[in-house]
């Protein structure tokens, strides 16, 4: 890895797999700053592009063995992977936006809940575990994998073995019928 000449895709990205330093100095030099330029256009602020360079390396860390050459070059692929993490943010940012319109903003904080508060958030969680049980196990694992581990629809496709469009489908029709159940137990 210590040479000077150019080190093609499939050979840097080997490298990298094994955690190999200069793999990853080259690989973060290579396209570090066309991550951020991504993330300055799609995300628009300094912070969030910052965000969006950490993110993909990380992501690319942890799928190094996952590259293709076969399926493309390694740009393609870095590029994808850092739009898909864009994306997520910005799917993030709507539904933080959404929320803060359903729901308004959120009160200050207390150093202590009352009992009252207390009563409020274990209901609320109990509401939320029934609601949960009555999802299929299917719609279930989708939505844990989605909302709870962060993955995104492909990577939930990819995990349980379904075609894109069905793990879409799942995690929507999950997320309406744990809606629809909150409300239900809320006026119970």
């Amino acid at each position: 890895m210590r040479s000077r000449e150019p080190i093609g895709d499939a050979a840097l990205m080997r490298a990298f797999a094994r955690r190999e330093e200069d793999a990853a100095q080259i690989l973060y030099s290579r396209f570090a700053s066309r991550v951020y330029g991504l993330g300055i256009v799609m995300l628009g602020s300094d912070a969030s592009a910052q965000d969006l360079v950490q993110d993909t390396f990380v992501k690319l860390w942890r799928n190094a063995d996952r590259y293709d050459t076969s399926r493309g070059k390694l740009e393609t692929w870095v590029l994808l992977v850092a739009r898909s993490l864009a994306i997520d943010a910005l799917r993030r940012r709507v539904l933080e936006s959404r929320s803060l319109e359903t729901f308004g903003k959120p009160r200050e904080a207390d150093d202590a809940a009352g009992p009252a508060d207390l009563a409020e958030v274990h209901d609320m969680g109990e509401r939320a575990r029934r609601a949960m049980e009555r999802l299929s196990p299917e719609q279930r694992a989708a939505l844990e994998l989605a909302y709870f581990g962060g993955k995104t629809s492909a990577e939930v496709a990819e995990l349980e073995g379904i075609p894109l469009g069905t793990a879409k489908t799942r995690i929507r029709t999950a997320l309406m019928r744990l809606r629809e159940a909150m409300e239900e137990h809320r006026d119970v």
